[in-house]
């Protein structure tokens, strides 16, 4: 077998490899877009509204929070900016 034997095959191989490509690609393409055209999509769920508990807002006066947590979260930031700092 020469080179232009080898070379030959080789192409033939390669034209029907990319035409089977080509092809399969096409047919999906078309298959998509058909399912598309005549499966009907899914319908949206409607989530019913569920009443939420009433948090609490910025408005609340610092009275109702605890001074004890406060002094928790403040210490706890200070350390934390302590340790980026470092």
């Amino acid at each position: 077998m020469d080179i232009t034997e080898s070379l030959f095959q080789a192409m033939t191989l390669f034209g029907l490899g990319m035409t089977f490509v080509f092809s399969f690609l096409g047919l999906l393409m078309i298959a998509v877009k058909l399912m598309a055209k005549y499966i009907p999509a899914d319908e949206p769920v409607i989530k019913k509204r569920v009443p939420q508990k009433k948090l609490a807002t910025a408005s609340t006066s610092t009275s109702e929070i605890n001074p004890q947590l406060i002094a928790a979260i403040t210490s706890a930031v200070q350390q934390y900016r302590k340790a980026e700092v470092a």
